[in-house]
């Protein structure tokens, strides 16, 4: 089943006082995990509530785990309740990194059946378009429904070394071309790259203005993976840009939605502890 994608600044313009409408800002940096709250302080889409991606869209990090785990079923379904979500809202993303961030919250979302869509060219596109900013913190109204969560579209590490054998899946690295190659690496412990994993960061799914490319060119640079006759299943540096990949495919419409969701940043720390090191 094709996902739902995008939402336009103009429709989202158009729609944004409906009391369904709930809009999360997602906007995070990695090396400055308060900077986000710092961005949404000076200036937010209107009614738009923050969203703590290190904390309400992962879990802490563990010994054997990447470094942004999903938080646990009951953990997400209390939040989507807190952010006054339920299967009657209608859901808009967005974050300042051409939805690289908020697709990990668009892919979340979409496993609960819930109707979410990122914003095309997220906040930058919002201001170009000369809308408004609002520096209210938004305090949302929790619902009075608790969703049944769950993650059926996770795969896991055991899965990867078991395709190694079967060769379901073709493993695809959302990273960019140097940490795919091994070129540099300066989040993770070790370089490189899943072996059988191909290559296709998520910046090959953007234009020049930082929204989505069209489904007919999509189609086109994503062509010869399609066409291997196997299903995908996206990974990157910790199961958030690899998100981007699958909103690509499901705007081109393909239906894939399968992430690795531990991705390098488990597989390099299993290598170092395979290691003794």
């Amino acid at each position: 089943m094709l996902l739902r994608t995008l939402i336009s600044v103009d429709e989202l313009k158009a729609c944004a006082d409906d009391s369904k409408v709930v809009i999360l800002d997602c906007r995070f940096y990695l090396t400055d995990h308060g900077k986000a709250k710092r961005e949404y302080d000076k200036g937010h889409i209107p009614k738009a509530i923050f969203v703590d991606v290190h904390h309400e869209l992962a879990s802490a990090e563990t010994t054997t785990s990447g470094r942004h785990p999903l938080p646990s079923e009951e953990v997400f379904a209390k939040q989507l309740q807190q952010w006054g979500v339920d299967l009657d809202s209608h859901v808009v993303v967005y974050d300042d990194a051409s939805g690289a961030i908020a697709a990990r919250a668009w892919w979340m979302l979409a496993q609960q059946g819930i109707d979410v869509r990122v914003l095309d060219g997220g906040l930058p596109a919002w201001v170009r378009a000369d809308l408004p900013l609002s520096d209210t913190n938004e305090v949302p109204v929790a619902s009075s429904a608790s969703l049944s969560v769950a993650f059926p579209w996770v795969v896991d590490v055991t899965q990867v070394i078991e395709n190694m054998e079967t060769d379901v899946f073709q493993l695809v690295d959302a990273r960019a071309e140097s940490r795919y190659q091994g070129e540099e690496e300066t989040i993770d412990p070790v370089a490189g790259h899943v072996p059988g994993a191909l290559n296709h960061p998520y910046s090959q799914n953007l234009d020049k203005n930082g929204c989505l490319k069209s489904p007919e060119a999509l189609r086109g640079v994503w062509q010869d993976l399609v066409d291997q006759n196997k299903t995908l299943v996206n990974y990157c540096g910790s199961g958030i840009t690899a998100c981007h990949n699958v909103l690509a495919l499901n705007h081109a419409g393909v239906d894939f939605n399968q992430v690795y969701v531990s991705s390098w940043s488990q597989w390099s720390k299993r290598m170092l502890q395979a290691a003794g090191l």
